[in-house]
Formats: structure tokens, sequence, C-alpha cells
């Protein structure tokens, strides 16, 4: 399965400014790193490779649920978080006389602190599709409809990562993506007998260092 991709080379190039012409196994090896270093600790090792063995060269057996998710939410994710993968290979390539920059001649390489200000911009499109998935899957549509996702042990290997990530660079003291903290409700401190709710929580309960 180490082979296995769940994103083409092609769609990469399709939905960024990736040219044409770059070396479709570079592609390939950044895409595999992503599903690895970033996929994988999202879906859980076990989830992950169930996935991963849906997939061969003739084909996907998903079910319609696992064809919905792949297609409108991993994907989406995996394009944008691959990209932010190989820009620094895109960048610098390494060659048989060392590490160069650019690939052509011709061609002219931005510079470092250029190559760091669009690998930002990249980092908070992958963070906002990180953060659409997970919301499908913990507090969304998606919820309950993938056993391995909902059902695993520390023995398949990583557990789902069902933290929050993508947060805004304003700092709002005693706040959270998903509203205000519980630090001071009832049970965190408490002010008052206010009642409250949480989808978040609800989903994984008892996770009382998850502000």
């Amino acid at each position: 399965m180490a082979n296995v991709l769940l994103v083409s080379e092609g769609k990469l190039k399709a939905f960024t400014n990736v040219n044409k012409n770059v070396d479709i196994d570079a592609i390939r090896a950044e895409l595999s790193v992503a599903q690895d270093l970033h996929l994988q600790p999202l879906l859980g090792t076990k989830f992950y490779k169930h996935l991963l063995s849906q997939v061969s060269a003739t084909g996907n057996t998903f079910n319609s649920d696992e064809l919905e998710l792949v297609n409108e939410y991993i994907s989406p994710f995996l394009i944008n978080v691959s990209y932010f993968e190989m820009i620094p290979s895109i960048h610098y390539r390494t060659m048989n006389r060392g590490i160069v920059q650019g690939e052509m001649e011709s061609a002219t390489s931005v510079d470092t602190e250029t190559m760091k200000y669009l690998r930002g911009i990249q980092k908070q499109r992958s963070d906002f599709y990180k953060q659409r998935l997970q919301d499908y899957l913990i507090t969304g549509e998606g919820q309950n409809k993938f056993p391995d996702y909902l059902s695993y042990s520390t023995l398949d290997g990583m557990i789902p990562d069902k933290s929050s990530k993508y947060n805004s660079p304003i700092v709002l003291n005693h706040t959270t993506r998903y509203g205000y903290s519980k630090r001071g409700y009832p049970g965190r401190g408490g002010f008052g007998n206010m009642p409250s709710y949480s989808e978040i929580e609800s989903s994984n309960p008892d996770c009382y260092d998850c502000y």
C-alpha cells in the first residue's frame, strides 16, 4: 500500500498552479509524503489503511460514503497540503552535482523569503481543508458513518487526531473556533450555573484539557 495514492498527479496539477511540465515523479513523491505525514494522523492508521486497501490498479471499491469522503473532503486537503510540501523541492532540486536552485537554466527562482511567504499562504489553505475534513468526520454528516474511524486502539498505530488546529490569527481571550471557552463554565472554574452544550464535546466527552 506504500505506492497507493488517493489523489492523482494530474488532479494536483489541475487544481494548483503547478506547471504541467513539473516532473511527475517529484509530485508523486510529495503526495505520498503528504498522505503519511498529514492524512494518516487525521484519520488514524486503521481507517487510513482501510481506504488505501480499497484502491487498486483497476479502480476502487469505495462504498458511497467513502467515495464522498475521498472526493469532497480528502482530495481538496491532500491537493493543498501536498503542494505545501512540494514548494521547497520545486525551489531546490537534488541533482547529481548536488542541491541546485531552480530547474531550467533560463528560469529565475524566487528568493528564500518569497518561497516562505508562498508556503505560508499554502499552509493556511491546507489548514482550512484540514479543519473542514475534521468537522465532517466529527460533528458533520460524516459522523458515525465510518467504523474504522470510530473504533481503534493504539495497537492499530496512530489514533485519529480530533483536536482543532485551524484558528484565526486574531486571538480573543477565552474563546475557541467553536465559541466561548468552557473554562469559565461549571466544572472548569465556574461562574454561576450557566448550562452549555458543545457538539465537539458530545462526540468526544471527558476531554477536560481541550479548550
